[in-house]
């Protein structure tokens, strides 16, 4: 039954094609909802027939009255409601001169739109869309839309030029659809293969566009779906897409189709007060010194940093974006600068090394966060940072020749086992290393002390020396000066012992501790 609604469509599709009139020309709207043109020819016991040329014939059809919903003739005459009388339906219903074939009279008509309905039918089934690709234009987002359409007709014309046969439909004109979605799955439905979804939205870069065509292929049950970039200028846009050919190149690559990129060079020229200041950019090596020229190959936005060291550091920093084919002049004046870097840690408390090797339990921290120190070296630096239980950090970042520059770092927290009873091992480790490190520098007192105290032992040695020699010139033994040089003899021997022994002990322990200390920290 639903095929039956559809062969009237199909037969007054055909009837387009009249090449003369032979009833009233009328719009025909069906209950479906489906309009079209075609001869009225009248309506005869609640059948409507339409007339129309199908292969350059002419053939009636009827359809129940009760299929259609209007039909309004070119002075907007409802004729499917309009009461006939009997001359007006003898008039509508067309005779032998003014139809050659007859549904009643003539076989012919009735097998001809026999054959018309059989080949509706089939074509139905077998005939390809009218459209097999599709371009929807751009969604746009940060550029006007008088410029998205205009840069969706160069690209049309582009697609065009690439011979791949696409036709431009506005997305906002397709009716029945507000999303690409929708558009999307009403092509699919009508036997469209290839559509073409273009976007144009701002870029992480504040001056530029990002400009993406995402090429949808129904080849299989589930779409193939392939994407193709491009950047343009967000205050020129359209000379920055057709002057460096951008749009051309990235329609093209959108098809498959490679191109050869055209690089354009430019030249950026500088020159800093004092001369001689070494120019480089971010995160690359010294390009030159001024007064110089070098050459780049890119577009955007290029930070260039110059600075000279005498005595003190001197530097500036400018952005400047390059002119395709075309020197860019660039004058610095050069200030006296301490750049600092100011270091804070998420959570606090970490260590600083400057060294990029991994720390070992010998190495030193210059500092703890958060802190600030200064660094008058301009160019890469690499810090590595460590907290317990934490995840050591290793931090590379280029210092510009500024006053300050602030690194904020949030530790990411050991959750592994192994990973924490590893750095667990190092601090314990390191604690014994710090312990033997301060068992040798405290070794030094002990033998200062030992040293000090053997040199009075001898001195006590020496000055009793020189009394034994005095006694034994001649004189009265039994002299009382004689007996008190004996007796100061005795003593500065027993002195010279003591502080001999007490020196000894202190040298000795001094050996035991740095020996100790030396054993820990190897």
């Amino acid at each position: 039954m639903k095929k039956f609604f559809y062969i009237p469509l199909l037969i007054l599709t055909a009837m387009l094609h009249a090449a003369e009139s032979k009833g009233i020309e009328v719009q025909v709207e069906l209950v479906s909802g489906t309009t079209q043109k075609a001869q009225f020819l009248g309506i005869e016991r609640d059948t409507v027939n339409l007339g129309g040329y199908i292969k350059d014939q002419f053939t009636i059809v009827r359809i129940p009255k009760s299929q259609f919903k209007s039909i309004v003739d070119k002075q907007g005459n409802d004729l499917l409601n309009a009461p006939v009388d009997s001359s007006n339906q003898q008039a509508s219903v067309p005779d032998s001169s003014a139809a050659p074939v007859d549904s009643a009279a003539s076989p012919v008509a009735v097998d001809s739109a026999s054959a018309a309905v059989a080949e509706a039918d089939s074509s139905q089934k077998t005939s390809e869309p009218a459209i097999a690709k599709v371009f929807v234009g751009y969604e746009a987002e940060g550029i006007e839309t008088q410029k998205a359409s205009l840069l969706a007709v160069l690209t049309a014309e582009l697609l065009d030029e690439t011979g791949s046969n696409y036709a431009y439909v506005d997305s906002k004109q397709v009716e029945g659809c507000s999303d690409n979605s929708c558009i999307q799955d009403k092509y699919r439905k009508e036997g469209t293969k290839e559509i073409l979804f273009g976007k144009i939205s701002r870029s992480k870069s504040a001056d530029s566009l990002d400009v993406e065509l995402k090429r949808v292929l129904f080849e299989d049950s589930l779409p193939t779906i392939t994407s193709t970039k491009t950047r343009i200028s967000s205050t020129n846009p359209l000379s920055d897409a057709v002057v460096s050919n951008k749009i051309r190149d990235f329609v093209r690559e959108s098809q498959g189709i490679k191109t050869k990129q055209a690089h354009t060079k430019s030249y950026i020229h500088v020159e800093t007060d004092p001369e001689g200041a070494m120019l480089s950019r971010s995160e690359k090596d010294a390009l030159c010194k001024t007064p110089c020229t070098f050459v780049t190959l890119d577009t955007g936005k290029i930070v260039l940093n110059a600075y000279w060291k005498v005595e003190h550091l001197w530097g500036a920093q400018t952005t400047v974006r390059p002119i395709p084919g075309d020197t860019v002049k660039i004058s610095l004046k050069l200030k006296r600068i301490s750049p600092e870097i100011r270091i804070m840690t998420q959570p606090s408390g970490a260590e600083i090394y400057t060294s990029t090797e991994e720390i070992t339990k010998r190495s030193k921290p210059i500092a703890h966060t958060p802190n600030k120190f200064t660094y008058t070296d301009p160019g890469m630096v690499n810090l590595r940072l460590r907290r317990e239980g934490y995840r050591d950090s290793l931090v590379s970042f280029y210092l510009a020749p500024v006053p300050e520059t602030t690194l904020n770092i949030e530790l990411q927290e050991i959750k592994d086992f192994n990973e924490m009873q590893a750095q667990k091992d190092w601090i314990r480790s390191r604690k014994i290393y710090h312990l033997g490190q301060a068992l040798m520098g405290s070794a030094i007192a002990p033998a200062v002390v030992g040293a000090l105290f053997l040199y009075l032992g001898q001195r006590d040695y020496s000055d009793a020396k020189d009394l034994k020699d005095e006694l034994k010139m001649p004189t009265a033994l039994n002299g009382e000066n004689f007996q008190k040089k004996k007796e100061k003899n005795n003593d500065l021997a027993k002195s010279g012992d003591r502080k001999t022994i007490a020196g000894a002990s202190f040298i000795g322990a001094g050996i035991l501790l740095f020996g100790i200390g030396l054993y820990l920290t190897f």
